[in-house]
């Protein structure tokens, strides 16, 4: 035994992987080739890019304006679908005189079977941002191009397109028999507001013919004194404000935002050739019976800002603002030169509705340059006929006395008939009605 030589036996050497392995890696590279192609390829090019990153950009800030109505996810009209059709136009179709497509055209089908998009022969036709925010809204584009409002108006033109479309059948709708801003007879604090241009022609018919010309100052052989009247709260009673309407006098109306009729009373008012002005919320010391969207003064800078704009964006036909409320907004020296800030960019003018007795807000408009005006009296802090019509007694004759007077009233059934009874009266004993815009220094 000792003498046997030991064998060594020799290990096979290990393999450098599993085959399985190599082919599973493979597989996964050409995957992945595949894959990137596909997305180089296939990947948008930066100007579709940026249109859709612009259209989703001006869709949210109309929704959030409330100019566009959130509407189901589910519905063949929700956002969704809407931004994919709107997309399928990017494109500029060059229609040949045969009518032949060109090819490469994204035009859906549905598109050509619909007549409200028939195109000319041999005409270039081309689908730009406008046509596109348009077909999101649901709003048709107007078929005339007129000029965006005058710089007076400080307005983006489309948010006061997209408000005067939405306006119901049930009221006066903006269209080519509704007339221009205030005429020159309307004094107003903007140098060109009673030049500005006619609205846009909209599909919908006017349900009533308006005056052509706002109406004029009433002019007695001897006048006694100069009453501005404002009507405030407007956007809640149209029935009233059409009451003030057929009075055919110099009234200023304030309509407040983000209220059921706020575009039916501003287009209205603006047809009948009248000057409007936002009704602004503001902070009041008490803080009971505040609106859901207020200026406070615990705001930034930034969200005073955002919020006045949504406001008028409401109301593009606004040449001033005053606030409702806002007897501690007003006192607070800070937010009233944000918003004075504001309103001389825009060309707009402030009334300080005087809901405490003193008040920041000439200091700020001041030092703004912008010119201001006060109320004087509140003539109708009692809902009765005979003592709203005694304070408007009243008011003219402190009018007499010091020459101009200015007032509020509201868009209530009993101050609009009250209105209507005294107007006839006072223009016979000499009182002249004038816009409030006339009187701001």
């Amino acid at each position: 035994m000792a003498g046997k030589k030991r064998v060594r036996r020799t290990r096979a050497a290990k393999k450098g992987g599993h085959p399985f392995l190599v082919l599973l890696f493979f597989i996964a590279l050409i995957m992945g080739s595949a894959y990137m192609t596909d997305r180089m390829t296939n990947a948008p090019d930066s100007e579709v890019a940026q249109n859709v990153t612009t259209i989703g950009h001006l869709f949210n800030d109309k929704e959030m304006q409330g100019l566009v109505p959130k509407e189901d996810q589910g519905t063949p009209e929700s956002v969704k679908e809407k931004i994919k059709a709107a997309m399928d136009k990017v494109v500029t179709v060059q229609v040949k005189a045969d009518d032949e497509e060109p090819a490469g055209s994204s035009v859906s089908s549905n598109e050509k079977k619909d007549g409200s998009q028939t195109m000319e022969k041999g005409k270039k036709v081309s689908f730009s941002l406008p046509s596109i925010v348009s077909k999101i809204t649901g709003k048709e584009e107007s078929h005339e191009n007129t000029a965006a409002p005058s710089s007076l108006q400080g307005k983006p033109t489309e948010a006061a397109s997209s408000a005067v479309s939405s306006t119901p059948s049930s009221t006066v709708s903006a269209s080519s028999s509704a007339p221009a801003a205030p005429a020159a007879a309307a004094p107003s604090v903007k140098k060109d507001a009673g030049h500005s241009k006619a609205p846009a022609k909209q599909n919908a018919a006017p349900l009533k013919a308006v005056p052509a010309a706002s109406p004029k100052p009433n002019t007695p052989s001897a006048v006694k004194g100069k009453l501005a009247v404002v009507i405030d709260d407007a956007g809640r009673d149209l029935a009233s404000q059409h009451v003030y309407e057929s009075l055919g006098i110099p009234l200023t109306l304030a309509v407040m935002p983000n209220q059921v009729h706020t575009r039916d009373a501003a287009l209205s008012w603006h047809a009948h050739g009248l000057p409007v002005i936002l009704h602004q919320p503001m902070e009041s010391v008490s803080g009971i019976g505040m609106e859901s969207k207020v200026i406070l003064t615990s705001m930034s800078d930034e969200e005073i800002r955002s919020l006045l704009r949504s406001s008028l964006s409401q109301v593009p036909e606004a040449v001033g603002i005053n606030n409702h409320q806002g007897s501690k907004a007003t006192t607070d020296r800070h937010t009233m030169e944000v918003v004075m800030n504001e309103l001389h960019h825009r060309h707009l003018f402030f009334f300080d509705s005087r809901t405490n007795s003193t008040t920041a807000a000439d200091g700020a408009a001041a030092s703004y340059g912008v010119p201001y005006v006060r109320n004087d009296l509140f003539v109708d802090n009692e809902a009765d006929v005979a003592a709203i019509s005694a304070m408007i007694r009243e008011a003219a004759k402190r009018a007499q006395k010091y020459g101009t007077y200015v007032i509020i009233g509201h868009c209530r059934p009993k101050t609009a008939e009250a209105f209507r009874q005294m107007v006839p009266q006072l223009e016979k004993e000499g009182i002249q009605f004038v816009y409030v815009s006339s009187l701001a220094k």
